[in-house]
């Protein structure tokens, strides 16, 4: 399972690259937000991989939607996570895929293609990237922390009031466009906390079991266990995370 969902990952990776800067298509979906020709290419890629070890097994999707196959395994997939940043060839982009088993994310797989970083996680085995143990960081001190966040303004409300609180109590915060490379990066310690609201099953399923076994911590926003599933979170070392959690209550 842990090999099928990196080869998944890393595949589907190399149609990405390959594709890079050749877009044949764009379309808009929901909530003002596009897909291209890539997230389906990408996409299919993934699903072969899993479909020829796994046929039985269920898949949740971006671009597909769920597949219930009434099994006690789940596939979470981000074909290409970040597709605004890729449309306008900005690098920040991945492919994330995960594993559940009865709700609980028992693999993980991120690559980010453009710089070959690939992160892999297992439930209690720990977090790698390029197959060497990675961790969060130890900072302690919340004015020095560097945050990371999804809080895109196009929409607004809720978005804006996390960033009104959090703006003079944290050293900086980035909106980067892309939550796997954020994941990513608070796992390997570049980054301190990560702040998202109303994201998607596949977006945090690998990422947020990446985090935990880089001794990091999810919750939700009132300090709940994280499931895979839409909803809020926080993500962070540890050290900061009921310090930020106070703060934006």
């Amino acid at each position: 399972m842990k090999s099928t969902a990196i080869k998944a990952a890393r595949e589907a990776g190399k149609v990405l690259m390959k594709n890079y800067g050749k877009i044949k298509f764009i379309k808009t979906k929901e909530r003002n937000s596009f897909f291209t020709n890539v997230d389906l290419e990408s996409e299919k890629k993934v699903f072969s991989i899993i479909r020829k070890k796994f046929p039985d097994h269920n898949i949740v999707s971006e671009e597909s939607g769920s597949f219930d196959k009434k099994s006690e395994y789940t596939w979470y997939i981000d074909p290409l996570d970040g597709t605004h940043n890729y449309i306008n060839n900005f690098p920040l982009f991945g492919v994330s895929v995960a594993l559940a088993k009865n709700n609980i994310v028992k693999h993980g797989a991120i690559f980010l293609p453009y710089f070959n970083e690939l992160y892999t996680a297992e439930k209690s085995k720990g977090a790698f990237l390029n197959g060497k143990r990675i961790k969060v960081s130890d900072k302690k001190n919340l004015e020095k922390s560097f945050v990371l966040t999804e809080l895109a303004l196009r929409r607004e409300t809720e978005k804006l009031r996390i960033l009104s609180k959090i703006k003079d109590i944290v050293f900086d915060a980035r909106v980067f466009g892309c939550a796997v490379f954020s994941h990513a990066y608070i796992a390997k310690g570049s980054a301190d906390i990560y702040i998202t609201t109303k994201t998607n099953s596949w977006d945090i399923a690998a990422g947020f079991l990446l985090i935990e076994e880089a001794n990091g911590k999810v919750t939700d926003f009132n300090n709940n266990p994280w499931k895979p599933k839409d909803g809020s979170y926080v993500a962070s070392n540890k050290h900061l995370h009921n310090k930020i959690l106070n703060a934006l209550k």
